[in-house]
């Protein structure tokens, strides 16, 4: 007997139900594991914000959600900072290294659902850095994979920033989104066998005592909550150095080592208008839009690295936080041209070891405070 037209339809709907479900049920058992442990990606921290979305969307009403680059990453415990103000409210760090706003814009729409009393966003050189048009390998990989991550594929308030150039490389359908997990579903399929068998271990550790920044516990996890506040950070290289334990002495990390940091494109600003900057504008507008307050922080680097800028080398960063200052209803923090830290609050040339996190908290609970009154 032949089925009615719309039974046939049901039963197509049936089955593409079906199958979403059991894809959701093998991205998340098979996939986000290996996404988690740096197996497929190499750093997991991009592939964990829209869990932790929901997360703090489910464990708090009241919070403060930081974002930016290793920088912050490495500078802001959510628990001291807790510790340095009023208000009584969970604070998560939600930044991950090389973070270009291009990129960061892609979760804006999650990020206002959590509905924070506020965001504090990194202000620095490297937020306004160059970017490729099209976008380089590296940056497009992650860009796929927060598209494809993000549940809530539907909201992309962002999408009128992507260039032409992108948006041919850029998954904008599900369909296409999808076809990113087929394509690492078998090295994700291999390696969770070989793990469960015995045969291989995972590339990095989560452990909190000495893992590495590559590594996200799954949100299942105990350790989980802890790490959303204060994720594992980096070791002291400095400290290390400086002991006379390194490849190389304080000398020649001070010296060579040093200029070919500072002459990297990622901790400069472009100097105009760019991807970077239109997207760095289009989240602090979103968040304004929605009542979020927004804080915007100009982060310290190691005073050593600071001595050694050029005339004018980050001029293009101080006249962008002026402009910010008259244009948006933000407060803005500048820490970087503080006398406060020393070269011993940091673990190399950008990111604080745990002398500079007291600092800061110390420095930021009472403006956090202020802002929010």
């Amino acid at each position: 007997m032949k089925l009615r037209l719309s039974e046939f339809g049901t039963g197509i709907a049936t089955l593409c139900i079906i199958f979403i479900m059991a894809s959701l049920s093998f991205n998340s058992m098979v996939i986000k594991p290996r996404l988690y442990d740096g197996t497929i990606n190499d750093l997991g921290r991009y592939s964990f914000t829209f869990d932790a979305y929901d997360h703090i969307k489910e464990s708090s009403e009241d919070v403060v959600i930081a974002l930016g680059s290793s920088k912050m990453r490495e500078i802001f415990d959510g628990h001291l900072v807790a510790e340095s103000t009023e208000f009584e409210g969970e604070f998560y760090n939600l930044a991950y290294a090389m973070d270009q706003p291009y990129v960061r814009m892609i979760e804006v729409d999650a990020l206002i659902q959590t509905n924070p009393k506020l965001v504090m966003i990194e202000l620095g050189p490297n937020m306004f850095s160059s970017l490729a048009d099209p976008i380089p390998e590296s940056t497009l990989n992650r860009m796929i994979q927060l598209m494809a991550l993000n549940t809530d594929w539907e909201k992309a308030s962002w999408n009128g920033v992507i260039t032409e150039q992108d948006r041919i490389l850029l998954p904008e359908n599900r369909i296409k989104q999808l076809e990113y997990f087929s394509t690492i579903s078998s090295k994700s399929i291999e390696s969770t066998l070989s793990y469960a068998l015995g045969h291989d271990e995972p590339p990095y550790s989560c452990d909190t005592d000495w893992g590495t920044v590559h590594c996200v516990p799954l949100p299942s996890e105990p350790e989980y909550e802890d790490y959303v506040k204060y994720p594992i950070q980096f070791r002291n290289s400095l400290k290390v150095i400086k002991a006379g334990d390194a490849k190389y002495s304080i000398e020649e990390f001070y010296g060579e080592r040093l200029d070919n940091y500072l002459s990297r494109s990622y901790h400069n600003p472009e100097g105009v208008l760019n991807k970077n900057q239109l997207a760095y504008e289009f989240i602090i507008e979103s968040l304004l839009e929605n009542d979020i307050p927004v804080m915007l922080v100009n982060l310290p680097y190691n005073p050593v690295l600071i001595d050694r800028l050029s005339d004018g080398q980050w001029d293009y960063l101080n006249s962008t936080i002026e402009d910010y200052s008259n244009r948006y209803d933000v407060e803005i923090v500048d820490y970087m041209w503080s006398n406060d830290m020393v070269d011993d609050d940091f673990n190399d040339f950008t990111h604080a070891a745990r002398s500079g996190e007291v600092k800061f908290a110390e420095f930021i609970g009472p403006k956090i405070d202020d802002f929010l009154r």
